[in-house]
């Protein structure tokens, strides 16, 4: 038994047979999605070292060996617990490019779940970071397919930048997309070792975005 997920990992409803899909299904599907708010809640809370299953498994109110039934592993949660909050946010990018906002905004606003978890506990973006290039099983592959779909948007919100085709070619903006995320991904990385201010994090972060828009992406003709 696992937590029913979508194509990319985050929680959704399974299919179900019938207009009711029936109680056993409705149970089920209960439990996980009480099971991931509680950790979202949690790791947010107190960061991935301070938070126990037997804590998740408590305050959602379920025995210990249901909870591993539903979730894998306590870094296996956490991963899906930041796929769910990067799609929110890629989601609230995107909107913003399409409202007008420039680029650096729109892309801070994409990847603010991994600037917010930095600020309050490092850990959480380590340990996600971490599973993403070392981990092993699904999750690491569902991680990995969340942070590529992140360079996706990225690439989106530069394309409608640049009125959609004037200036780079797409191909282009795709590696410019990738230098971003690459170029983030290191100062949150630093933050976590310790190598740089959580203070500065947020005005570290604009500052790369707005840098590298300026200079590899040309402005509307």
């Amino acid at each position: 038994m696992t937590i029913e997920t979508g194509s990319d990992g985050t929680p959704g409803r399974a299919p179900t047979s019938g207009s009711g899909g029936g109680l056993r299904e409705r149970k089920k599907r209960d439990t996980s999605e009480r099971i991931f708010e509680v950790a979202t809640r949690l790791f947010a809370e107190h960061g991935y070292s301070h938070v126990t299953t037997q804590q998740i498994a408590e305050v959602a109110e379920v025995g210990t060996g249901t909870l591993f039934r539903y979730i894998g592993s306590k870094a296996e949660l956490l991963v899906k617990v930041m796929n769910e909050r990067l799609r929110l946010g890629t989601e609230q990018g995107i909107e913003l490019a399409r409202q007008g906002a420039s680029p650096t905004d729109a892309i801070l606003a994409m990847l603010a779940p991994l600037g917010t978890e930095s600020l309050a506990h490092p850990e959480n973006t380590i340990v996600y970071q971490r599973e993403t290039l070392f981990g092993s099983g699904p999750h690491r592959d569902l991680a990995a397919q969340r942070l590529s779909q992140v360079e996706d948007a990225i690439r989106a919100v530069l394309q409608l930048h640049t009125d959609r085709g004037v200036g780079l070619r797409t191909a282009d903006l795709a590696d410019v997309a990738h230098v971003i995320y690459a170029t983030v991904y290191m100062d949150l990385v630093r933050v976590g070792v310790g190598r740089a201010s959580v203070a500065d994090l947020p005005e570290r972060i604009r500052h790369s975005i707005s840098f590298l828009v300026e200079n590899l992406v040309p402005n509307p003709a």
